[in-house]
């Protein structure tokens, strides 16, 4: 698994709700370093990215959605 996918993962878990990065962020660090033993180094980075790639939606400042509608795998 991906620091990507773990993202990809949390978002489709969460379809059609606006999510801020301080509720993803938190459970992105905890899992990642519960699945590989290593820290994830910039996960704001990596929900960015994937808005960047129109797979999120992005509804304020630093507020996102995945809704499978929408959004798409470039």
């Amino acid at each position: 698994m991906t620091q990507k996918e773990l993202v990809i993962e949390f978002f489709k878990n969460n379809p059609n709700r606006n999510i801020e990065h301080k509720e993803i962020v938190p459970w992105l660090r905890e899992e990642w370093k519960k699945r590989t033993e290593k820290p994830f180094r910039d996960p704001d980075r990596a929900i960015r990215k994937l808005h960047q790639e129109k797979f999120l939606i992005k509804t304020g400042k630093g507020i996102y959605r995945d809704d499978p509608k929408v959004a798409f795998m470039g």
